[in-house]
């Protein structure tokens, strides 16, 4: 189980490494759930971090226009990202999320790896988007690193407001078996990190001042985000992909990818 922890600048970046993140991602709660940060942030990121865990970045909560998303993936690889996150929130079907994540997956082949972020809420949403039932099947129908469920409203319900504990054991272990790690997000509060057994865990408001999400982040609330997985002590069965060998992007604490 790892710790990502969500960024919007290069100094939050240095943050949540000193405070033990196995994986920094760059976005920019402003524009949405899985906004997408500017070009020059990344890159500020990608710098600082220095290879000492790897960089992931969301993409946005994209319309249904692959191509769009080719072209940011492409561009956030180059940028140095090991790790491209899709948020489908104009995407209705299967046929579709797999027309949008296999133009991901092209576009960025050997730069970087795939995550389809689906929402936790997405019946709700006008129009609805994605349901998460169908992550599993996209993984194994693209061939992409993994998926993770997020939730696009942020109302203080949380990810365990939407979905319960066997509805996201469900998706994790059907997402493996497909070949695929499984993440968890969405206002996910402390004490709550470890309620499912995820290959990762992506956070922002636990780690910021105030349970905050556009509040400013704290090294020591994402050490001890940190200290929660590790005091779960759960041994995942499912191992984080490599960064793509041509990129030197680091290793992830506690063990090779």
């Amino acid at each position: 189980m790892r710790l990502l922890v969500s960024v919007v600048s290069g100094l939050e970046a240095e943050r949540a490494v000193a405070g033990g993140a196995d994986i920094v991602d760059v976005k920019d709660p402003g524009e949405g759930a899985l906004g997408a940060p500017a070009p020059r942030v990344l890159s500020e990121v990608v710098r600082l971090v220095g290879g000492a865990v790897p960089v992931s970045v969301a993409l946005g909560d994209l319309p249904d226009l692959p191509h769009t998303a080719a072209l940011a993936a492409r561009g956030a690889a180059l940028s140095g990202a090991a790790y491209v996150k899709v948020g489908l929130r104009g995407v209705r079907t299967l046929e579709r999320a797999v027309a949008m994540m296999s133009a991901v997956a092209d576009a960025v082949s050997g730069e970087a790896e795939v995550i389809a972020a689906a929402y936790a809420d997405a019946s709700t949403l006008e129009p609805p988007a994605l349901e998460p039932v169908w992550l599993p099947a996209l993984v194994e129908r693209t061939g992409i690193a993994g998926a993770m469920v997020d939730t696009f409203l942020k109302d203080g319900r949380g990810l365990y407001g939407w979905l319960s504990e066997v509805e996201l054991s469900d998706l994790i272990d059907r997402t493996r078996r497909a070949g695929g790690l499984f993440g968890v997000a969405g206002q996910l509060r402390r004490g709550e990190l470890a309620r499912v057994d995820a290959d990762v865990v992506g956070v922002r408001s636990a780690v910021c001042h105030g349970g905050d999400r556009a509040a400013e982040l704290d090294t020591d609330l994402v050490a001890a985000a940190v200290a929660e997985l590790e005091d779960f002590g759960a041994q995942t069965t499912y191992v984080l992909p490599p960064a793509p060998k041509s990129i030197n992007r680091g290793v992830i604490r506690g063990g090779a990818p």
